[in-house]
């Protein structure tokens, strides 16, 4: 009966990730990486509004 479930032992010391966590940092990974990427693009763009001219100061009739 031992050597029917000799190959279904676990190797002490070494725990598999769970497929949950791989799943919740595999989609925190992605967030990352989409952010930074299109934070880069806004950025490398440089579509920012160019500010118009500052009004001349006008003299009041005092």
């Amino acid at each position: 009966m031992d050597d029917a479930l000799s190959g279904f032992r676990r190797v002490p010391g070494r725990r598999r990730p769970r497929p949950v966590s791989q799943g919740l940092l595999a989609m925190i990974a992605a967030v990352l990486i989409l952010g930074c990427g299109l934070l880069a693009g806004r950025l490398l763009a440089n579509d920012a509004p160019v500010p118009g001219p500052a009004p001349s100061p006008s003299r009041s009739a005092a």
